[in-house]
């Protein structure tokens, strides 16, 4: 179990070290940096949290920024740290989102403000509850794959709350995200569910909802970039994470799902992901 040991703040110095790797975004702007420190790793996220990972991995300690709530630093321990831990120990985390379609999962995998929590909102809203918003935990338990469900909240922007539960005065007005607990017009399941289907969403804009089924081949190019890797210099790690890549490619249909960004598209969204889940 990884203890998560939160120190004071304190502001970002220089560092000594390259970076051995970067989480970039898609406007190309860096978000994170890995390097080593000895045996542990150390991780960056500019302008909010230094996290030194213990070489065991049993021990997280995390220095704030100056301006970074305690919220925020334990929302990247859980989103980021963990699931990095996890894979790098053999585990299958993806970055996305996922519901539960009639009792089976789904998942929404896609890059950072690419509308997965969104879309996962729209979902519980119309029925189908949520699993988790960032994190898609996947545990190989009799020959399928099971969603773990993650804390019961949806981090949203102030227009996505507002479109999902309405303008009840409370949103921040503010250009990041906060936490929207669950309620009982935005359900979130207790429960582990199997996973059914995977959807990869692009970022085309297209007139209409577009879905297409794709092959194991090419599922696995789109597993990739939503994986969660601690040391990408580890090739036996990085062979085995690939190898199970592959395994979930072959075991659970992925389809690539794209649509125009607009809130009145959900609804056609909805209606084409249950279509394919009924099959």
């Amino acid at each position: 179990m990884t203890r998560l040991k939160l120190a004071e703040a304190r502001v970002q110095a220089a560092l000594a070290q390259a970076p051995y790797d970067r989480w970039v975004d898609l406007d190309g702007e860096v978000k994170a940096e890995f390097r080593r420190d000895g045996d542990d790793f150390h991780l960056r996220f500019l302008d909010e949290v230094d996290f030194h990972i213990a070489g065991s991995g049993q021990e997280v300690i995390a220095w704030p920024a100056p301006s970074t709530t305690e919220q925020t630093a334990q929302n990247l321990f859980h989103n980021a740290i963990l699931p990095l831990l996890i894979n790098h120990s053999g585990g299958l985390c993806l970055h996305g989102s996922a519901v539960v379609i009639d009792g089976r999962a789904a998942a929404f995998l896609g890059a950072s403000r690419s509308g997965k929590t969104t879309l996962a909102g729209a979902f519980s809203k119309s029925g189908a509850p949520f699993l988790t918003e960032d994190v898609v935990e996947l545990e190989l338990q009799e020959g399928g794959y099971r969603v773990q469900p993650k804390t019961p909240a949806l981090r949203l922007f102030h227009d996505s709350a507002e479109f999902l539960l309405g303008p009840q005065g409370e949103w921040a007005e503010s250009e990041g995200k906060q936490n929207v607990s669950a309620a009982e017009q935005l359900p979130a399941a207790e429960k582990p569910a199997e996973l059914d289907a995977i959807f990869v969403l692009a970022s085309a804009d297209p007139e209409t909802v577009s879905l297409n089924k794709l092959s194991p081949v090419a599922s696995v190019t789109q597993l990739i970039p939503h994986s969660f890797i601690l040391d990408v210099e580890d090739k036996p790690r990085l062979k085995a994470h690939f190898a199970r890549l592959v395994d979930l490619s072959q075991d659970v249909p992925s389809y690539a799902l794209d649509y125009r960004r607009d809130y009145r598209e959900l609804a056609h969204v909805i209606a084409a992901v249950r279509e394919v889940m009924s099959k």
